[in-house]
């Protein structure tokens, strides 16, 4: 049997080993039937995306619907928890990624940068993550990351440099993941995963506005793509580029002339859409989620026609789409049976009679180090989204400030290489995994260290 088979098939018994277990072990004070059931799903939904057993859309779909069949929810819960607002935000932002994947906007980026380093590999090296990281902000975070490594890799070709011994690869290839991960914290539709954060914030009676979020949050996601570029370029000093392959670069820019009417189409519609956003802030009727589902149908209306639905329904990751309009179910099976409420107060009993500071750092760090073995963003958000609100009775942190840690690293896989955006880099054979994870634990920790003062960061924009 084929090792992908054997995965497969014991992350599946392991599932039904768990459900089984929750329905004839001897229940511990406070804990329900349909709680601990409702955990066994959890978890064992999380066994499955790990261990690959199904498709990942496919292993939500099911586990949603074994809640009514176990007894957790009713049916017509299990349709009204579906979805929400974040699972059309994720339909309308891979449609928008695709139309500004079809632009030739991060070639001519990648060439300017090229232009300002003057032929410096270092501060190319940090000029393209950031660039990488930036436009992470508007699209999808795999989208930006394939762009961005196909420049890397032309400029790498053009330069001859030879993968597995060449510095300026391990420090690209590397990099730009990174750098494409954590840029999607930047805005509400980096991600879809932010989705889930905003509504778990909206359970709590707050309203996060997309400009509240990218003052909030930007500045985090910049400062960790400083520390990631600094470091990469000093613990692999890349060798110099050739006058050759700057000028490769710039000749693959020329060939695509000046920009067409599609491409200026495509510009104009998501200017629109971003300062449609940040209105939003004072406007209630432009919410993030209208105003990125009007942005995408605008892009197919005739004499526009950006996108054909056709070509667009191909490439949009509905795996992932589904699996996060899913995640809504699962977390709110736990939430009503009552059983995250034992957790925390078990799990959580001892921390939360610490200080906020290192409450914050040894939350983040377990949030980091799980994250590295979860390679699934939204699950991140659904293990520890309603734990750590749970906090907020006996803390005194506030939910913002909380749930700003599950967000973060959602976004930021800087260990392993198992991460979707880390294994399209790794095929190229630039880096070996502890190659990444050597370059990753500096950044991490740093990180950890900078996000324990959270809460009082939050009160800097009343969060």
């Amino acid at each position: 049997m084929k090792t992908s088979a054997r995965k497969s098939i014991t992350g599946l018994l392991l599932c039904a080993i768990l459900i089984i277990a929750a329905e004839i072990i001897p229940l511990a004070d406070g804990v329900t039937r349909v709680g601990l059931l409702s955990l066994a799903v959890f978890f064992g939904t999380i066994l499955m995306w790990i261990l690959n057993s199904l498709p990942m859309c496919v292993t939500a779909l099911l586990m949603m619907f074994l809640m009514p069949g176990l007894g957790v929810m009713k049916l017509e819960d299990v349709y009204s928890s579906f979805g929400g607002t974040a699972f059309f935000f994720a339909i309308a932002t891979f449609a928008i990624s695709l139309a500004l994947e079809n632009t030739s906007v991060p070639l001519r980026i990648c060439n300017v940068l090229t232009r300002l380093a003057k032929g410096d590999p270092k501060k190319l090296v940090i000029a393209i993550m950031f660039a990488c990281g930036l436009t992470s902000g508007i699209m999808s975070n795999l989208s930006t990351c394939i762009i961005y490594l196909n420049l890397g890799l032309a400029l790498l070709k053009a330069n001859n440099c030879e993968p597995g011994n060449s510095n300026l690869g391990k420090s690209l290839m590397i990099g730009i993941p990174c750098a494409a991960g954590v840029g999607g914290l930047i805005t509400p539709a980096g991600t879809p995963g932010n989705l889930l954060i905003i509504q778990l914030l909206e359970t709590q009676g707050i309203t996060m506005s997309f400009l509240q979020w990218v003052l909030f949050f930007a500045p985090l996601a910049l400062l960790c793509i400083l520390i990631g570029s600094l470091w990469i370029v000093h613990l692999y000093k890349p060798e110099d580029i050739s006058s050759e392959a700057i000028h490769t670069l710039q000749d693959n820019l020329e060939k695509t002339g000046s920009l067409k009417i599609q491409e200026k189409k495509t510009i104009l519609i998501i200017a629109a859409m971003l300062i449609c956003w940040l209105l939003g802030t004072w406007v209630s009727v432009l919410n993030v989620t209208v105003v990125a589902v009007v942005g995408m149908a605008v892009l197919f209306f005739p004499g526009i026609a950006v996108l054909d639905w056709k070509a667009t329904a191909a490439r949009i990751n509905w795996d992932l789409c589904l699996t996060i309009g899913s995640v809504g179910v699962l977390i709110g099976g736990m939430t009503s049976t009552g059983i995250m409420d034992w957790i925390v107060a078990r799990l959580f009993s001892g921390i939360a009679g610490w200080s906020l500071i290192p409450m914050f750092f040894v939350l983040g760090l377990v949030i980091c180090i799980i994250r590295a073995f979860i390679p699934t963003a939204p699950a991140i958000v659904a293990l520890f989204g309603a734990p750590l609100l749970s906090l907020v009775a006996v803390s005194g942190a506030t939910p913002a400030a909380l749930l700003a840690l599950p967000a973060f690293w959602a976004c930021a896989p800087m260990l392993l290489w198992i991460e979707p955006i880390y294994l399209f880099s790794y095929g190229y054979g630039y880096y070996k995994p502890l190659d990444l994870l050597k370059y990753g634990i500096l950044p991490s920790l740093c990180m950890c260290g900078i996000m324990a003062f959270l809460p009082y960061y939050s009160r800097l924009f009343g969060l």
